[in-house]
């Protein structure tokens, strides 16, 4: 306990961890993720530069609030492109769509710390804050029945030698045997 003069307060804050990020802002990253991110969609530039970008435009807790028509303009692509990417990357549970707008990066692979807005309780008088913790969020996903199975229990990422070719390759490949330029 410490002992304060009459008229005096004092404050106790944890030690700064990290300072000095563009921006300002910063987000935790699984190594892993990042080198398989690279290796796995070495083919489709598409996605890749997706889910880079909703890793920068993410809210504290990992949500991302865009339209496909949004991100189609951020990233100078189609919607359609948008869409086939988002529909990908949430058969991988790499994200999962919470709503209309409203997509979720799963916590073990990206997260941006921060404060969360959390509704105000009966006796409080504003909204509050709550501090982001990456074990309550996936506590969080885990018990929510809305989102997808795949994205609940994500544990391990495919091996980028065994992904399946996109069906525009397919199809790619097909008409080139049909030419005979394969």
């Amino acid at each position: 306990m410490v002992n304060l003069p009459d008229g005096y307060r004092a404050s106790v804050e944890p030690p700064v961890t990290s300072d000095g990020f563009l921006g300002e802002d910063f987000v935790m990253d699984s190594q892993e993720f990042l080198c398989w991110l690279s290796d796995y969609y070495r083919d489709d530039i598409v996605t890749l530069r997706l889910i880079i970008r909703m890793m920068g435009i993410q809210k504290p807790g990992g949500t991302v609030e865009a339209t496909h028509s949004r991100l189609a303009e951020l990233l100078k692509v189609k919607q359609s492109q948008i869409s086939r990417s988002l529909k990908d990357t949430g058969t991988l549970g790499v994200t999962a769509k919470i709503k209309a707008g409203l997509y979720q990066l799963h916590p073990r692979l990206s997260l941006r710390g921060g404060r969360v807005p959390v509704e105000p309780k009966p006796g409080m008088r504003t909204q509050g804050t709550l501090k982001v913790d990456q074990l309550s969020l996936l506590d969080a996903i885990e018990d929510n029945p809305k989102l997808p199975e795949v994205f609940k229990e994500l544990r391990q990422l495919p091996k980028p030698s065994e992904k399946p070719l996109r069906e525009d390759k397919v199809r790619a490949q097909a008409r080139a045997e049909e030419d005979g330029t394969s």
